[in-house]
């Protein structure tokens, strides 16, 4: 149950010009800092201390003097910020989203054809949620268990994702139900729910090769799908041969523990203009 530690990636909110009691409190009396700055600072603080709460807890443990003590504010500095404990959640999650679809729309957008936009989108999804498992926790597990505006949410954000695999549409060699891509991204969600329940969010880069198998499958069809899959295995393998050389792991695992939702990006057509479509499945 690694996973459920303190993600060494914490403090991602928040400021880190001193080392306090508290990590990244303002020094005491008379300091020069602006309102805004110490206000965001106060900010960040109380939604790094719900982040690692809730990771630590679960949400329904987690109660406000926690978030007090944790991020060195008074109660009345956290009531400035938030209504109550929900609100100072939605912040988190919005903004725990917004950091990972940044990063999951970047790698989509950067590719030319759909299958590699998808494959770099997947790779960059799997790798943000194994780099910050208190996130992952928030955002896949925790947020289950806090209300409708939460769930809303969560639902806003995985359709999120059915943009970046409806636009294989485009490319498929059939019509396609309307709602492929939804129920690709729905499956995927479960496989990752599990995963993150069970304390292996630092594996979850090891289902690349699977996902993108089961991403691609619908659009493109078997044969390419299978050259996807044998693709990234050999990748993953030659990762861990690589690792054992230089004093790693032979496993293929990552050596780590692994506010407002951006805008969902615009369908796309399956690939660049002036690129040419795959008509034939790559070699295995």
């Amino acid at each position: 149950m690694g996973d459920r530690e303190s993600d060494t990636r914490s403090g991602l909110m928040t400021p880190r010009p001193w080392t306090q009691q508290h990590p990244d409190q303002l020094p005491a009396g008379r300091h020069g800092l602006s309102r805004d700055f110490v206000a965001q600072s106060q900010r960040g603080r109380i939604l790094d201390a719900l982040v690692a709460s809730v990771a630590e807890q679960g949400y329904p443990e987690t109660r406000v003097t926690d978030l007090i003590a944790r991020s060195g504010v008074s109660r009345k500095t956290f009531y400035e910020h938030f209504a109550d404990k929900e609100e100072c959640f939605l912040a988190a999650y919005d903004a725990s989203v917004s950091l990972l679809m940044t990063g999951v729309t970047t790698a989509y957008e950067r590719e030319e054809e759909w299958v590699d936009a998808i494959r770099a989108a997947l790779a960059a999804f799997l790798g943000f949620l194994a780099e910050h498992p208190d996130l992952t926790r928030l955002c896949i597990v925790e947020v289950h268990a806090v209300g409708a505006r939460a769930l809303a949410r969560r639902d806003a954000a995985v359709r999120g994702f059915f943009y970046f695999l409806d636009a294989g549409r485009a490319d498929a060699p059939r019509a396609l139900p309307g709602l492929t891509a939804e129920a690709v991204t729905g499956g995927m969600y479960e496989i990752v729910y599990g995963r993150v329940l069970r304390g292996l969010t630092s594996e979850l880069p090891r289902l690349l090769p699977e996902l993108m198998y089961w991403a691609v499958l619908p659009f493109l069809g078997h044969d390419v799908a299978v050259a996807e899959l044998e693709r990234l295995r050999q990748s993953s393998d030659e990762l861990g041969v690589a690792a054992v050389g230089a004093g790693g792991r032979a496993d293929g695992r990552t050596s780590g523990d692994g506010a407002q939702l951006v805008a969902v990006p615009p369908r796309r057509s399956g690939r660049r203009p002036g690129s040419k479509r795959r008509d034939d499945p790559p070699a295995s």
